[in-house]
């Protein structure tokens, strides 16, 4: 049999210790030493079973500290509870109470304010102005004296063409007396019928010429009466334009008379909504400087087309003023009042949800909110508000505002005032 070979011996600098000992002790005819590690691993480990044993049976009692450090299950703290249920958190202004109100469709208009009645008073007759007795801002009733023009060359112009006029009517006696004996004579055959036809035509001429003196008395006096200048309606006086010792003709303006009792506003809308404005409608309007005052008016009037480039309709709306809080010029912006409902019930846009099963709000029940089905009827004031016809009474609590961790079942707390 084939023996197998060996591997050659290591040299001796790849010998351990171990193994150097080993050899020596085979040259010298001995045995290699033996190990002993494995009985010292064997014997701890006999040692380590034997402790545990002697632990578990209370044959061993450990230090003070190391049974401190030992943990006893009765002593260990309970279970964690189950954490409790999300709070959220709502402010008041987030909710809000069903209400019966009155719904509105409107739409934005904005313009500015001026004197329904306003007139510019001019001179009507030439002179020299006299007397001007009120001033801007100066409130005039009406009747009361404004101006005076000169009237000392008015009243000669009258008189004289009173005078003329005097005159021609003796005139014409006279020569209607001369006709009436003319007659006399013609009818005994004495005159000829020429002298006649004279006399006739002589007082023909007089009464037209007395005719037209008495319409010049008439204008003298119209222009007498006219050179004082007097309100024509009850107002303020807006603007003045002459002084005393200013000459005036017939056309000078003299000053401006406003009546700010009634104000009008020239608005505008969109030409899109022009099928559903209509004369009476209601315009709710805040001016500048006024704060969240507001002021209700009438459509009065309403352009027949739309500005040219611009696509937006003239409206005009009357508003009354009888304090005198508002003035000519004033910028208003506001409401016009297209269409409304009373008595019905209308929640803000986004307190309405929707999903799969349909349109519901979050009502409040306690401290939680639930799913309330509803049923729309309709939407007012350009989206704004939901006109609910089932599912809501008036005094129920909803949430208004758009939360969406908030669900139906949540508990929740109002907190602020």
């Amino acid at each position: 049999m084939t023996e197998t070979p060996k591997d050659p011996p290591k040299p001796d600098w790849a010998l351990t210790n171990r193994e150097r000992k080993a050899r020596t002790a085979r040259a010298e005819g001995g045995k290699p030493p033996r190990r002993r590690w494995p009985w010292v691993v064997l014997g701890l480990a006999l040692l380590a079973a034997a402790g545990a044993y002697g632990l578990r049976q209370g044959l061993i009692e450990l230090p003070a500290q190391e049974m401190a450090a030992t943990p006893d299950p009765e002593d260990q703290p309970p279970a964690p509870e189950a954490a409790p249920d999300t709070v959220m958190q709502l402010l008041p202004r987030e909710l809000t109470e069903v209400e019966r109100m009155t719904l509105q469709d409107t739409v934005r208009i904005t313009g500015s304010l001026s004197p329904a009645n306003h007139l510019g008073i001019p001179a009507e007759v030439s002179g020299r102005v006299d007397e001007v007795l009120k001033r801007p801002g100066d409130a005039a009733d009406e009747g009361e004296v404004l101006v005076r023009i000169d009237i000392e060359t008015l009243r000669n112009q009258l008189e004289q063409s009173r005078a003329t006029a005097d005159a021609t009517r003796a005139q014409l006696e006279f020569a209607r007396s001369q006709l009436e004996r003319t007659e006399s004579l013609v009818d005994r055959g004495i005159a000829a019928s020429s002298t006649l036809d004279s006399n006739v035509a002589n007082v023909q001429q007089l009464q037209s010429n007395l005719a037209a003196l008495e319409r010049q008395v008439a204008t003298a006096e119209q222009a007498l009466d006219k050179a004082t200048i007097t309100a024509p309606f009850s107002g303020m006086i807006s603007q003045r334009n002459v002084d005393p010792g200013t000459y005036v003709a017939p056309g000078t303006a003299l000053m401006t008379l406003v009546d700010i009792t009634s104000l009008e506003l020239e608005g505008a809308v969109p030409v899109l909504y022009a099928p559903r404005i209509r004369t009476g409608q209601t315009v709710t309007i805040t001016v500048e400087g006024l704060g969240a005052q507001s002021f209700s008016g009438t459509v009065e009037r309403i352009a027949p087309v739309a500005a040219t480039g611009t696509r937006m309709l003239p409206i005009y709306a009357t508003f009354g003023n009888d304090d005198g809080t508002l003035r000519g010029g004033m910028f208003a912006s506001g409401r016009l009042v297209l269409g409304e409902k009373a008595d019905a019930i209308g929640i803000p846009r986004d307190a309405l949800r929707e999903d799969d099963e349909g349109r519901f709000v979050l009502r409040i029940e306690g401290d939680r909110v639930e799913r309330q089905p509803v049923t729309v009827a309709r939407m007012w004031d350009r989206g704004r508000m939901v006109e609910i016809s089932e599912g809501l009474d008036p005094g129920d609590t909803i949430v208004s505002a758009p939360l969406e961790r908030l669900h139906d079942g949540m508990q929740i707390a109002v907190v602020g005032g």
